[in-house]
């Protein structure tokens, strides 16, 4: 979940990206000792089990493709996803094993490898989900994670989780923040 940007902006320049292990060659824990694939696993977890945020109510999505790097405009309709920061190889297999065996996780570094019918409404192959994911942004407590789901030219949504650090339960997405959008 490398380099996706803090949607939102903590208190005039307070804001910082944790964990680091989102982003390649960076340590593998938080402050409060929780790998940082924990996050991301609790936000897909919360984002693919609530049809209200991911604008599917019917349907699961045995394929899920992610993407291989962390953008901070994940969570904008309007954002370009341009860069990114790599999520580690360590901490994508920490991801699919986590949802394994009931979600199949594939990352993928291009978005144009699982889309078919590009010249007219495109779509994701496989009627799987590609997902994107921005980088944790907060403190060791408390993060934000922008999400943008896309199926079809008509099936996306953007928005941004909180995610909070509870003794006893680890990381917990708490609800979200800011807009959601949905085509």
């Amino acid at each position: 979940m490398g380099a996706v940007l803090g949607l939102l902006v903590v208190a005039a320049g307070c804001a910082r990206q944790v964990p680091p292990d989102l982003v390649a060659g960076a340590p593998a824990t938080t402050q409060a000792g929780t790998p940082a694939g924990d996050i991301a696993v609790q936000v897909l977890r919360r984002y693919l089990g609530t049809p209200s945020e991911n604008s599917f109510p019917e349907r699961a999505f045995p394929t899920v493709y992610v993407m291989d790097h962390t953008f901070g405009d994940a969570a904008d309709p309007s954002g370009k996803q341009a860069g990114g920061a790599p999520i580690p190889a360590a901490t994508q297999q920490r991801i699919a094993e986590a949802l394994a065996p009931a979600t199949k996780v594939v990352f993928v570094a291009d978005r144009e490898t699982v889309l078919e019918h590009k010249e007219s409404c495109a779509r994701v192959k496989d009627d799987a989900i590609l997902i994107t994911l921005g980088p944790p942004v907060g403190d060791a407590r408390r993060v934000t994670v922008g999400v943008n789901g896309f199926v079809a030219c008509l099936g996306a949504t953007w928005l941004t989780y909180v995610v909070q650090y509870q003794s006893g339960d680890g990381w917990q997405v708490t609800g979200t923040t800011g807009s959601m959008s949905i085509a």
